[in-house]
């Protein structure tokens, strides 16, 4: 019906449906979620499906193989981190365990701290708090933290936060809601992304050349070469930044074994992979292989052990994985990831800490393909190309 109607009137229409159609995809971006991640592990792995393809496999064969055989790593993996983090909740959830041991040694470590600045001068000897007489103020103020987290890891500093949560909400049946809905998101998300990877395996060109079909025709050579740059820069980054978290993962947890600090393959892994966000999250991780350590160093020994730790692993990093693997695939200066992700996410949540980095980076190239020739077209006085 469309065709019959004059050019104003059809792009008018079909500028309506766009719209509707953006904010349906906004309406439901929750829903999105698994098939955004499903989408961009397929994309990922399609370079080794096509591999395999040239080889004379079939591509049901390669589809299969890569699948299962991603499937059974990621899962040995998650398992095995599954199960050292257990064992590192359960020690810290003891009332003797190792967050008391970590509560004494830095209530130790600052308290020393405190008093070695009182004999120097540095600071006036503080008076002791109400109903804390000889206590000094630093080792006072360490136990009310670590009480705290004590409580609210234990969920009784949350009682009363609980109990009025239950009241506004109706009572237990919301409350019952909300965690059975929590727990069938993740169920979704369990099932639903394997689901749209392994059929993405098989659609992904079909999907490229139905798009490419309704592309108008003086414009498709054009079209297609700005889609090739961005497909090919987001899938060199994905799958090079992706490895390079792995590689620093596994490298920090060698290391951190080495340098005897407990739970050192969760910390390695978690650290390496919370590197997808720049600065901050290998910062927390090397806190956190700081805190571990001190159950079994002093505060100094720990110290330069995740210092020596870190310095490695940044080395490595940045001078030995993305040089080799990721290079300069995406383009953009980390201050940029760093805003554009922190953007993404307060201003989507989930979903746009997805969508930040690929919109960055396709904003860049329909800059340069579409803004920047009219802008030096308009500066030099002619037409646009």
């Amino acid at each position: 019906m469309l065709e019959r109607w004059s050019p104003f009137w059809r792009n008018l229409a079909l500028a309506l449906i766009g719209v509707l159609v953006l904010w349906f995809a906004w309406s439901v971006r929750a829903a999105l979620n698994p098939l955004l991640i499903g989408w961009l592990l397929a994309y990922m792995l399609h370079p080794l499906v096509l591999a395999l393809e040239r080889r004379g496999w079939s591509r049901k064969l390669a589809v299969n193989v890569i699948f299962v055989s991603f499937l059974v790593g990621v899962v040995l993996m998650l398992g095995a981190v599954f199960l050292q983090g257990r064992s590192l909740w359960q020690d810290v959830s003891r009332e003797d365990g190792a967050l008391a041991r970590i509560e004494e040694s830095v209530t130790e470590a600052i308290t020393d701290l405190e008093a070695r600045l009182v004999e120097w001068g540095v600071i006036k000897p503080p008076p002791p708090p109400d109903g804390e007489a000889g206590e000094p103020r630093a080792a006072a103020t360490m136990r009310q933290l670590f009480e705290g987290l004590r409580n609210w890891m234990s969920g009784e500093g949350a009682q009363a936060q609980r109990g009025q949560a239950v009241a506004a909400a109706g009572g237990f049946l919301a409350i019952a809601r909300k965690i059975g809905v929590s727990v069938l998101t993740f169920l979704g998300y369990l099932i639903l992304v394997p689901i749209y990877t392994w059929f993405l395996l098989f659609e992904l060109e079909r999907i490229a050349t139905f798009i490419q079909g309704y592309i108008p025709v003086t414009q498709r050579e054009r079209f297609s070469r700005i889609g090739r740059q961005i497909t090919e820069m987001l899938g060199n980054f994905l799958r090079g930044r992706l490895l390079v978290c792995l590689l620093k993962g596994l490298a920090l947890a060698v290391l951190l074994f080495i340098a005897r600090i407990p739970y050192a393959l969760v910390l390695g892994l978690m650290t390496g992979f919370l590197s997808l966000i720049p600065f901050v999250g290998s910062l927390i991780g090397y806190a956190m292989a700081f805190l571990l350590g001190l159950l079994e160093f002093s505060p100094l020994s720990a110290g330069l052990r995740v210092a020596i730790v870190a310095s490695l692993g940044e080395v490595l990093e940045n001078y030995v994985f993305i040089p080799k693997i990721l290079g300069d695939s995406l383009g953009l200066h980390p201050v940029v990831v760093l805003a554009c992700v922190m953007i993404g996410g307060v201003a989507l949540g989930f979903f746009g800490f997805l969508l930040a980095l690929p919109l960055a980076a396709t904003v860049i190239i329909l800059a340069r393909e579409l803004v920047l020739p009219a802008l030096r077209a308009l500066a030099e006085g002619r037409s646009s190309p």
